[in-house]
């Protein structure tokens, strides 16, 4: 779970970077937005529940790797073809690995503050959604933006809660399961279903060449 966290936070300080980078910002501005992007959603969830420090302050890797993801984003030059969805599919993959993460340690800490079923689901759905898609929205409001995750068009909050939901209630039966199926959930709605996912672009792209 400790290395999926970190998987989650590199893919999104990556795609959080991209995305300022886009808008000419300077390196500071692209290392700010992707650690918003990165540990944004966290920061949300541990002051909700009142877990404190802080997740990234009692372990500085997540700060170190968000950085890291973020410079690395500026300085490596574009490879990929503009419209090929790689950096989009990094963010379906935090979001994958941040609803677990979040619907995990929110149920640790209500288990322990709070036994009550009914407020700890909805407290473990709720902070496994903000987790995912937190730090995004705090990134597009700082940029000026309408939250992505809000547009009709994105599916991203369906893709949290059926992902979210997915792992609270398969990880009562199996843990690694509950991972695996959410993932595969998330995975699928954002990057298979969705007009917008990389399926769509894959399959479009292979069309065009057969054709």
């Amino acid at each position: 779970m400790y290395y999926l966290d970190l998987i989650g936070t590199l893919a999104f300080a990556i795609a959080g970077a991209f995305k300022a980078r886009g808008r000419q910002l300077n390196i500071f501005g692209v290392i700010v937005l992707g650690v918003i992007t990165a540990v944004g959603g966290g920061t949300f969830r541990d002051l909700a529940i009142g877990r404190t420090p802080l997740f990234y302050l009692k372990d500085p890797n997540y700060l170190l790797i968000a950085v890291f993801g973020a410079i690395a984003t500026y300085i490596v030059p574009h490879i990929f073809k503009k419209g090929f969805s790689l950096f989009r599919f990094l963010d379906s993959l935090g979001l994958s690995a941040f609803v677990i993460i979040g619907t995990s340690i929110t149920y640790k800490f209500m288990f322990q503050a709070d036994p009550n079923i009914v407020i700890m689901t909805l407290a473990c759905i709720l902070m496994g959604m903000v987790t995912g898609f937190g730090g995004g929205v705090i990134r597009d409001a700082v940029m000026g933006d309408v939250p992505f995750a809000f547009k009709k068009e994105s599916g991203y909050v369906m893709a949290a809660f059926a992902g979210t939901v997915s792992f609270y209630v398969l990880m009562f039966v199996e843990v690694n399961v509950a991972v695996a199926v959410s993932i595969v959930v998330t995975l699928t709605l954002r990057e298979v279903i969705s007009e917008y996912g990389l399926g769509k672009k894959v399959f479009k792209f292979k069309f065009l060449e057969k054709s």
